[in-house]
């Protein structure tokens, strides 16, 4: 196994052939990888980014937002191995079964596959980021000692706790390179972003991907089937960047590539007040369970969702550190870890000796994280958004520093969005006053429950979980890919990302993203073994490229503004 910088190579690099080609070295593709390399797959991965951060690799994320409302493009999603896992230090925690399934109070046909097929994959998705066995929901709840203060039986909500993923284990790029290395047939060439597709039109396959660096470097491969893993936006940027190449002949027969993009929406509805400061802490701050720490995710139960027609939505206490002394006493450990500890940053460390103390005896006895008085506790309210075909990415007419289309994203809260917050907000009001905690925490609402002067999408924003606009389906006019994530239109190209999601569900969308890729990868190696690419077609030239790309993008801008009209 290799792992190459292009920036390394010769101009013009020859083309190389293999069974499989990844676009996208993030969680989901190194997964794939992995999974096909270790059954002794031949194996490619082109990942735009490098071992470490490149700014001018990180401005290809930029994207055109014609609304103004999506703030997450830049800070939400990182190129280089092991994607954003590389900044990541998140949450894991699945979606529910219920939301996966038809929701006729919605109009929701639900996802065409068995999410029963996915949940065996959990386990190993857990041991990737070292994180131990156990359950999210009674179990956890339990062991906690909190399943008398938040019942699983509730008819409004029912709480579980998240894993939280050790920052020193979450980037995979670092985690598995050693591993990686030991993979015969498996080559990773970093700094080489997709721009060229090579399309077999009479066979409607994709024959092979060009990629190149910001110095011409180039590299052309050909394979027998091709993954596109590289996150939602840029997932549907290069799914659309192909049916321009090839003038509408990649996914003419569908309008859905692009729509029904979403993300869920996340809103700060109150302050919990510390009446008690220490119980507060026991209820609210995060645990420790076998040694991973754990957080409460407070989830809208599917007979309140049916009963107010809105879709899923969860609620959790966020900590506001930045008036605390912890985020200095951070800072100084970390200082101190580095061997750069100043004597008077010793001294500073000496003085907050008391609540070092404390933060102590909660980790150690309690098995929890001290939260001082002065840290202010938030509720957050998310929610899933309903799908909607008139949030939608097309090509822009921007281009990026290879010369390829930008994301143009049409993308904003809508109508029906209000509705889910505001039935969450009554709901999260009624179960706070009847609950065990309404008087020592006590609500004060900041937006919609006892506010009827502003709304909740006036202040909500994007939670970087971006999904939805390369749809799964049986049905190839309405969706782009089919329930085993091949596309319906060229069946030797598939993809392995949230965008495939028809709906988005109460969780953020990584330990989703990663059950799928372990599910497809086994897909694919149950089916014959599939020969490598032999053909090797002549790379674009310059003149051509702009020539096809100008022609194609007339057609596709054409179709977008149709569509869009809808």
């Amino acid at each position: 196994m290799t792992i190459r910088d292009l920036s390394d190579a010769a101009e013009g690099l020859g083309s190389t052939n293999y069974e499989y080609c990844i676009i996208g070295g993030g969680m989901a593709g190194l997964f794939i990888a992995r999974r096909l390399a270790e059954a002794g797959r031949r194996v490619a991965v082109l990942e735009s980014g490098r071992l470490g951060f490149d700014q001018q690799i990180h401005e290809l994320n930029t994207i055109v937002d014609s609304y103004g409302y999506y703030s997450r493009a830049l800070d939400g999603r990182y190129r280089g191995l092991g994607g954003s896992s590389s900044r990541w230090g998140g949450r894991l925690v699945p979606i529910y079964g219920h939301e996966t399934a038809k929701r006729d109070h919605l109009g929701l046909e639900g996802w065409p596959l068995d999410y029963r097929e996915l949940q065996p994959y959990g386990r190993e998705i857990e041991a990737a980021f070292g994180l131990p066995p156990g359950s999210f929901g009674k179990e956890a709840l339990e062991r906690s000692k909190l399943h008398a203060d938040f019942p699983t039986d509730d008819p409004d909500f029912t709480a579980r706790f998240a894993k939280w993923i050790n920052y020193r284990q979450c980037n995979l790029g670092q985690l598995w390179r050693r591993a990686l290395e030991k993979l015969q047939g498996l080559d990773i060439w970093l700094g080489a972003t997709v721009t060229n597709f090579v399309y077999d039109t009479a066979q409607g396959r994709l024959d092979g991907v060009q990629a190149s660096d910001f110095s011409g470097n180039r590299i052309s491969v050909n394979a027998g089937h091709f993954i596109v893993a590289a996150g939602t936006i840029e997932t549907t940027r290069l799914l659309l960047w192909l049916d321009a190449q090839t003038a509408g002949r990649a996914f003419g027969k569908t309008q859905a590539l692009g729509h029904y993009f979403q993300d869920h929406l996340k809103a700060e509805a109150a302050t919990i007040a510390r009446n008690d400061v220490a119980e507060s802490n026991r209820l609210f701050g995060y645990h420790y369970i076998d040694g991973a720490r754990r957080s409460l995710h407070i989830d809208l139960t599917q007979s309140a969702q049916e009963a107010d027609g809105s879709t899923s939505a969860f609620a959790y206490a966020a900590m506001d550190l930045s008036n605390s002394p912890l985020v200095r006493i951070k800072a100084l450990v970390r200082a101190m870890q580095a061997g750069q500890l100043k004597l008077s940053d010793a001294i500073a460390l000496v003085d907050q000796l008391p609540l070092l103390l404390n933060v102590a005896f909660w980790r150690l006895v309690r098995k929890q994280v001290y939260m001082p008085e002065n840290v202010r506790l938030g509720l957050q309210i998310a929610i899933e958004q309903r799908p909607n075909w008139d949030n939608y990415i097309k090509l822009s007419a921007e281009r990026d520093r290879l010369g390829t289309p930008r994301a143009e994203l049409w993308w904003q809260p809508k109508v029906e969005d209000e509705l889910t917050f505001r039935a969450t907000a009554k709901r999260l009001k009624n179960y706070w006053e009847r609950s065990s905690f309404g008087q020592g925490s006590p609500l004060s609402w900041l937006v919609g429950e006892d506010r009827d002067d502003s709304r909740f999408i006036d202040v909500a924003s994007a939670y970087a979980h971006p999904s939805g606009s390369t749809r799964m389906g049986t049905d190839p006019t309405s969706s782009v890919v089919r329930p085993d994530l091949t596309c319906h239109g060229v069946p030797n190209l598939s993809v392995a990302s949230a965008s495939v999601f028809p709906s988005a569900g109460s969780a953020n969308p990584t330990y989703t993203i990663l059950q799928l890729a372990l599910w497809h990868a086994d897909k694919l190696l149950k089916v014959k073994k599939v020969a490598a690419a032999t053909i090797e077609p002549a790379p674009y030239t310059a003149s051509e490229t702009r020539t096809m790309a100008s022609a194609s993008l007339n057609t596709s801008a054409t179709r977008a503004t149709s569509s869009s009209s809808i």
